[in-house]
């Protein structure tokens, strides 16, 4: 009989260790034991077992000097289960995190708007309590930020790493206004792509139309720097990119 494992990416902490947990089944969906291994590149780092369908594993990855790796799990199988093997993404996070309040991301969005409109160009990073925060970790921040007044939520944000992306693809031609439960949503799904692919995405569609990550970085900003601890401002004016940087 055949096996199946499910097994996420996993993202881990360096400063921390990671835990790689597996769900490993039959072909009709019971589950099964047995010894498992897990390898990074190749190179076996842990060895367990599988007990009544879970593998759940704790390991310190800080040795690993990458950012990304492959990583592979082999179930051993039984005498009546097949062998099975996935390969899956690990992220490693290498920057030690930035705790940020909410009064913290207001300040850095309200001078990396000016900044924008000044400069007409978005910057590779924004200083927060005294650490140079790069842009796409910080979308992941204003995005979350977002969330949290809207849930009413005033804890800090633990801001991590997240690669911003490769390009930026735009092609708003008119001003375009985005209601607080538009933007919202918006904000929720950017987070779901970043928790997903571990970057920033190059645009978010609104209208029918792209909107590019600078604008993003820069729309999400107003928001925050605009709101205030009574709620979200109502709505949010989106502009072309290439007229907001135009000098």
């Amino acid at each position: 009989m055949d096996s199946k494992i499910e097994l996420d990416n996993l993202k881990v902490n360096v400063w921390e260790k990671g835990v790689v947990k597996a769900k490993v089944t039959d072909s009709d969906g019971n589950p099964v034991n047995g010894k498992a291994v897990v390898k990074v590149n190749q190179i076996t780092r842990i060895e367990g077992r599988v007990v009544n369908g879970v593998f759940c594993e704790e390991h310190d990855f800080s040795d690993l000097a990458d950012d990304e790796y492959d990583l592979y799990m082999i179930y051993g199988g039984t005498a009546i289960c097949n062998p099975s093997d996935i390969c899956v993404k690990l992220y490693l996070n290498h920057d030690i995190p930035v705790e940020a309040s909410l009064f913290d991301i207001q300040n850095a969005s309200y001078r990396l708007t000016k900044w924008i409109e000044v400069n007409k160009r978005l910057p590779g990073k924004i200083s927060i309590n005294k650490t140079n925060v790069g842009i796409g970790n910080l979308l992941y921040a204003l995005a979350l930020s977002i969330h949290n007044s809207n849930e009413n939520n005033v804890e800090d944000i633990t801001i991590t790493k997240y690669n911003p992306p490769k390009v930026s693809s735009e092609n708003i031609g008119n001003e375009i206004v985005l209601s607080k439960e538009e933007y919202v949503k918006l904000a929720d799904e950017v987070m779901i792509y970043m928790d997903a692919n571990q970057e920033s995405p190059a645009f978010v569609e609104i209208d029918d139309k792209k909107m590019g990550f600078m604008n993003l970085v820069y729309t999400f900003a107003k928001v925050v720097c605009n709101s205030s601890s009574s709620g979200l401002i109502s709505n949010v004016y989106v502009r072309p990119w290439k007229t907001i940087v135009a000098k």
